[in-house]
C-alpha cells in the first residue's frame, strides 16, 4: 500500500515564521487594545505580516488538500511546474527502474508516466525525497497490474491479452478499477449500471487471472464482498 507522508502545519512554522507571527500578533493586540495607538495602520499592518510572512508560505508547503482550482494565492500556481521540474530530474533513474521491472520499454514510459501523474496529484507537502520513493510506488503497483491484466497469462487466450479478451463492461470495469483508482460504486454510477452488476462483471473478469482450479472451474482468489470499496 502506498501511503502518502502525514502533513503538519506545526513542521513548517520555521524560527524566523515563529517570530514574525509572535510581533505581528503583538502589533495587532496593541493597536486594538491600546486607545492610543487604535488605528487602522498597526492593525492593518498586522494582519498583513501575518498573512503574507506566515501562512501563505506554509500553506504554499503543505498545500491543504484543496482542490486543483481554489489557490490561496498565485504562489501556489508553480506547485505543478516544481512537481514536474523534479520528475524530469529523476525521470533518467526512475525510467531505468521502470525498463528493468517492465520487458517492453514503450510500456515501460507509459506505465511511469502513468505512477508519476497520480504521484503528483495525489502529493502534499513539500517535494521531500518521499516524493520518489512515493513514485516508485506507484509505479510497482501499476507493473504488476498491467503484468495481470495485459501480460502473457496463465495460459492460452484468444487473441492478444487478457485484457482486451474481456467483454467490453468487465474490461471498463478492470480498467476503471485497477487503473483508474476508483470504487465500485464510482463505476455503478459512471456507467449506469448497478454495483451489483458491476461486481458480477469485475468478478468473472478477475476469475481469468487465476487460472482453472481442481475441479475445472475458474478460481477466484480475492472475490470482492459487496462492501468492498463503497465507502
Amino acid at each position: 500500500m502506498c501511503e502518502l507522508p502525514k502533513r503538519r502545519f506545526l513542521a513548517s512554522l520555521n524560527p524566523l515564521r515563529l517570530v514574525l507571527a509572535v510581533l505581528a500578533v503583538a502589533v495587532v493586540a496593541a493597536g486594538w487594545l491600546l486607545p492610543e495607538l487604535v488605528s487602522a495602520i498597526p492593525i492593518g499592518a498586522g494582519l498583513l505580516t501575518l498573512v503574507a510572512a506566515v501562512l501563505l508560505p506554509a500553506v504554499k508547503e503543505i498545500e491543504f488538500g484543496l482542490s486543483p482550482g481554489f489557490k490561496l494565492s498565485p504562489a501556489l500556481k508553480d506547485r505543478e511546474a516544481e512537481l514536474r521540474s523534479v520528475f524530469e530530474l529523476q525521470r533518467g533513474d526512475m525510467e531505468y527502474c521502470a525498463h528493468l521491472l517492465c520487458p517492453d520499454p514503450e510500456t515501460a514510459r507509459e506505465l511511469l508516466e502513468a505512477a508519476w501523474s497520480q504521484a503528483a496529484a495525489a502529493w502534499r507537502g513539500p517535494v521531500t525525497p518521499q516524493l520518489r520513493v512515493y513514485t516508485l510506488c506507484v509505479l510497482i503497483r501499476l507493473i504488476r497490474k498491467d503484468e495481470i491484466w495485459r501480460g502473457a497469462g496463465r495460459g492460452p487466450l484468444p487473441e492478444g491479452d487478457l485484457l482486451t479478451s474481456l467483454a467490453l463492461e468487465e474490461r471498463i470495469v478492470v480498467v476503471l478499477h485497477e487503473f483508474a483508482n476508483l470504487t465500485f460504486a464510482e463505476i455503478a454510477g459512471l456507467t449506469d449500471r448497478t454495483t451489483a452488476e458491476v461486481l458480477g462483471s469485475w468478478a468473472a473478469a478477475h476469475a481469468l487471472t487465476r487460472g482453472p482450479s481442481a475441479d475445472g472451474k475458474p478460481a477466484l482468489e480475492e472475490r470482492p464482498s459487496p462492501d468492498e470499496d463503497l465507502k
